[in-house]
């Protein structure tokens, strides 16, 4: 089963001395490897990222997700040249679970900020099968 993140966050630590943090969000499993990430919104505290995330997702398997919220500082969307903001970790089980999930950002020890993640179960395609075709006034044939 596949499902659909969609994130935001409100309250951001801002990183950047002239103007507001560009914040971007990536999601890692425990092993580091990097699952996705959003888009860099420009000069916002408050970012309600366009980009969905799309990940497998199994009931059966405990799948431990690690959210970082960065400040972009440069054009190619590098994490390693960037300003950390915060982080915030849970299982995809419960996100899936929840639908409607927020939780503190802990940067250094303490909460900065909140991230917010709407999971949605995305249908699979039915494999061999095929649709009823319609007649008139959307019967089946």
């Amino acid at each position: 089963m596949k499902v659909r993140l969609t994130i935001s966050c409100t309250g951001l630590r801002d990183a950047d001395v002239f103007s507001k943090s560009d914040p971007l969000v990536t999601i890692f499993d425990v092993y580091n490897n990097e699952l996705g990430r959003t888009e860099c919104v420009d000069n916002e505290l408050n970012p309600v990222f366009k980009e969905t995330i799309t990940l497998d997702y199994d009931p059966l398997e405990e799948q431990e997700l690690i959210f970082k919220v960065w400040d972009i500082d440069d054009y190619n969307n590098d994490i390693t040249k960037a300003d950390f903001l915060g982080e915030m970790q849970c299982t995809l089980e419960h996100l899936v679970d929840c639908a409607n999930f927020s939780k503190p950002l802990r940067y250094e020890g303490a909460d900065f900020g909140k991230i917010f993640i709407k999971t949605e179960k995305l249908a699979q395609p039915q494999k061999g099968g095929k649709k009823a075709k319609k007649g008139k006034k959307g019967t089946e044939k």
